[in-house]
């Protein structure tokens, strides 16, 4: 199966030509988006040539106080039959960041989960909250997953894991005592997906012998961005799977995703269901 990550910039007058046409150049079974423009969503779809797409925006219950930047929701969007069912899990804010769908992919029922986190600079304690909601739901869950996130972190992406750092890490002295966004995305983890781009890298030394000590293990944002300055590299959008999952190759296509209208590299893994799962849900 092949599954995108995207952060799409919830730009208007790029669809069709530049991010629809992406899409519909590599493929994908499946595509888990962020900052997607509901007004432009499904002429998105029909451009990238995919069967459906699930905003979280139109799941979501508006607030009284809703911003503009409340409607740069999540979604999801596939080739074949539409979700069994799609959700918002609860307890996750805001809820437009988060959206999950329930699939059948190769005689497996899957979880899939398109999440964006917050920026920190201006949400503050909503983002480390955001993600450590998300980290407890999928401890409890034990199926097979997938999870595609414009994670806005880590801060260090070193080439052992043990050494990545969250920008909102539990121990932060902002966080006043509370736990941190390692929980989902950092060596502290509590749930059982792993960071597919880490496991692919597992099973090719060669690869990663090439990768700086301190990382970024790849490129897919770039903050600090100007005019005469690149920026920094950072690797804040990726794709998580459990156990079931093998992956056969990941790219992550920053060139590629700028020209397209983003400021976000699109994340292209292919994944096949690991011999015996079928018969391995617990």
């Amino acid at each position: 199966m092949r599954v995108v990550s995207w952060n799409l910039a919830f730009r208007a007058g790029v669809v069709s030509e530049g991010q629809g046409g992406l899409l519909r150049r590599l493929n994908p079974d499946l595509a888990l988006l962020q900052e997607v423009n509901p007004g432009s969503a499904d002429r998105l779809r029909r451009a990238a040539e995919l069967d459906w797409l699930v905003l979280a925006v139109d799941l979501r219950l508006p607030a009284a106080d809703d911003r503009p930047v409340r409607r740069r929701g999540v979604a999801i969007a596939g080739r074949g039959q539409p979700p069994a069912s799609s959700w918002l899990p609860t307890g996750v804010l805001p809820p437009e960041r988060t959206l999950l769908a329930e699939l059948h992919v190769g005689g497996l029922p899957v979880t899939v989960i398109s999440y964006h986190a917050p920026p920190g600079v201006t949400w503050g304690l909503v983002k480390p909250r955001q993600a450590v909601a998300l980290a407890s739901w999928l401890a409890t869950q034990q199926g097979p997953a997938l999870l595609g996130a414009d994670a806005n972190t880590p801060l260090i992406d070193a080439a052992d894991f043990a050494r990545t750092r969250t920008h909102w890490h539990t121990g932060n002295r902002h966080l006043n005592g509370e736990p941190g966004d390692d929980l989902l995305f950092g060596p502290g983890r509590v749930h059982p997906l792993d960071d597919a781009l880490r496991r692919w890298l597992a099973d090719h030394p060669d690869h990663m012998s090439q990768i700086p000590a301190l990382g970024p293990l790849a490129v897919t944002h770039r903050t600090g961005r100007r005019k005469h300055s690149a920026g920094t590299a950072r690797r804040f959008d990726s794709i998580w799977v459990t156990r079931h999952w093998e992956v056969q190759g990941i790219e992550h296509l920053y060139e590629e995703g700028i020209a397209a209208g983003s400021d976000h590299a699109l994340v292209l893994a292919d994944l096949t269901v690991r011999p015996g799962s079928v018969g391995d849900l617990d």
